[in-house]
């Protein structure tokens, strides 16, 4: 990995600044009975993602936030749960606008990339409202450049418009830009075949297993704190 050919520095917000594991806190406090959250906010998760990629392919966008709600219903139907519309919202509310749940490393370490002189910017597949609310509950509004939202484009990760977009925004040519996203692998392949450098973060007690459709990270981190080591 040739640190040097970096100029600046995209990262993904939801599972890579947000612990979406607090999806199973809340669908607890909010559903009756439930007796197996850790199986319904997966399944949501992986319902509103897999929604995003189908969009694509179909040319049948709708903002981040509807298919998140989408995905809510199915899973809890998939699971037996009949939910009022009225709770499902408010679920998806403190999810992703009240309650947000920001990993500890995120606001330091990204701080320190900033210092080292690299712009920040978040990628996400998030709508432009919802990047407010994370910006703010991750205290990033004058740490991170800007955020940069599938809406702008109308098309979801892992598409290579949305990289190449971001590319345009941050005037940086692609290749010198080195994307951090945690999770699942869609996002790092996606940013790796349209041609950037991409890193993994792959926290402890967070680790995933490997996946073998996509190319492999430049770099594997424990965290921000990590990638700053690094840069530095």
């Amino acid at each position: 990995m040739d640190y040097d050919s970096i100029s600046t520095v995209t990262v993904d917000s939801y599972s890579t600044l947000v612990d979406i594991g607090s999806q199973e806190a809340v669908l607890e406090a909010h559903v009756d009975g439930l007796d197996d959250a850790e199986s319904v906010s997966q399944l949501w998760r992986a319902q509103y993602l897999q929604y995003s990629m189908i969009a694509n392919d179909i040319d049948a966008y709708q903002p981040f936030w509807d298919l998140i709600g989408q995905g809510l219903r199915y899973a809890l139907e998939a699971n037996g749960y009949d939910v009022p519309e009225a709770t499902r919202n408010e679920i998806r509310r403190t999810v992703y606008e009240d309650e947000l749940s920001i990993f500890d490393d995120v606001e330091a370490g990204i701080e320190r990339i900033t210092d080292a002189g690299y712009e920040v910017y978040i990628i996400s597949n998030g709508s432009p409202e919802m990047l407010d609310h994370l910006v703010a509950a991750a205290g990033l509004g004058d740490i991170v450049t800007d955020a940069i939202s599938a809406h702008e484009v109308e098309t979801y990760k892992p598409d290579p418009a949305i990289y190449e977009h971001a590319a345009e925004r941050t005037d940086t040519p692609i290749e010198e830009i080195i994307h951090a996203s945690g999770g699942g692998m869609r996002d790092v392949w996606g940013a790796k075949h349209a041609g950037m450098s991409t890193a993994w973060v792959s926290r402890p007690g967070k680790e995933l297993p490997t996946e073998e459709l996509g190319p492999e990270p430049d770099i594997v981190i424990e965290d921000f704190h990590d990638l700053a080591d690094r840069l530095e």
